[in-house]
């Protein structure tokens, strides 16, 4: 798990056919275009608040 092996090999993946759709990540290792759903619960009820891209 040493950053200076695994961020140059994640920097180039791009167009990576993933389960939640296309994936891509910048040279920091963080995913590209990334998408997070934020929710809440009210009354037992999962309600989703937004969509953060």
């Amino acid at each position: 798990a040493d950053p200076a092996k695994y961020l140059p090999v994640l920097a180039k993946t791009t167009g990576y056919k993933g389960v939640t759709g296309v994936i891509s990540f910048d040279e920091k290792g963080d995913i590209k275009n990334g998408a997070l759903t934020l929710y809440t619960y009210k009354a037992g009820q999962k309600t989703a608040l937004g969509v953060v891209h």
